[in-house]
């Protein structure tokens, strides 16, 4: 978390949707799944099906960023919304007869292991390439 506080928006905001992405296709699986019998969603298409359309999300909010002078405080719960929208599409669409609740479990924490992964990768590997830093002065 307080690397987000030394991380431009150019990294940060692609890695925040994708991260949102993953938590929104898990949480509307996870929601579908319990309140629903007989059928279970297919957690990994939906979390790819989400994942993909992420990135046009992404650059629509980096787009944003770019052209509406306001914080981003503001564009990232928009996008947040869009996010749980698709994911909630992907969920009552992507589902399969059955119920596979423990397979689905382990696909879920592999999946936010993956992603946590793929985020401190993502986080640590851009600030190699480019400078992260809150303080940029003169060091005394």
């Amino acid at each position: 978390m307080t690397l987000g506080l030394a991380v431009p928006p150019q990294l940060i905001v692609p890695v925040a949707v994708l991260a949102g992405a993953l938590l929104a296709a898990l949480a509307a699986t996870w929601v579908r799944n319990i309140f629903t019998a007989g059928t279970s969603s297919r957690v990994l298409v939906v979390v790819g099906t989400t994942a993909a359309l992420s990135v046009l999300v992404a650059a629509i909010v980096f787009l944003g960023i770019m052209l509406v002078p306001v914080p981003i405080l503001v564009h990232l719960p928009i996008a947040a919304l869009f996010l749980g929208g698709i994911a909630t599409w992907a969920a009552w669409r992507f589902r399969s007869a059955g119920r596979h609740l423990v397979r689905d479990l382990l696909l879920s924490l592999g999946l936010l292991a993956a992603g946590a992964a793929v985020i401190m990768s993502a986080l640590y590997g851009g600030c190699m390439i480019i400078t992260c830093s809150a303080y940029s002065g003169p060091i005394e």
